[in-house]
């Protein structure tokens, strides 16, 4: 199956999954890069090509970090099947969830939440989501 996993990473720890991600499966991968005084970001890719996107991104405020809202609204529609990884302190998947299934029209195949302190401590598992 066709995959790119798609980022952002602000402090490096959704970062540090994403590369557990590509590694297990040996996918594709794009970066998004935030510019926060213009509000635009760089790196996006199209996923209409890909039978299967992997988003992953921080929760900021019970929602996808801004730069994935900003792929979302430019990309949502074109992506066929996707799983959700986020990073967080303590809450905010349905939020997230939410506001994808919005984006995309789709729910996702799956979803899941690591806290930002399991992924510093090396202590997390990413095949629940894959």
């Amino acid at each position: 199956m066709k995959t790119l996993a798609v980022c952002y990473s602000k402090t490096g720890n959704t970062k540090k999954v994403a590369e557990a991600v590509i590694k297990a499966l040996d996918c594709d991968y794009a970066e998004l890069i935030y510019d926060e005084a213009a509000k635009t970001i760089e790196g996006a890719q199209d996923p209409s090509g890909y039978e299967r996107v992997i988003l992953l991104c921080p929760i900021w405020a019970f929602s996808p970090a801004e730069p994935m809202k900003l792929y979302l609204k430019e990309y949502g529609k074109s992506i066929q099947s996707y799983s959700l990884i986020v990073t967080c302190g303590l809450f905010g998947l349905r939020g997230c969830v939410g506001h994808c299934v919005s984006a995309t029209g789709k729910q996702p195949v799956k979803s899941m939440k690591i806290k930002s302190k399991a992924v510093q401590a090396d202590n997390f598992d990413i095949k629940p989501a894959l």
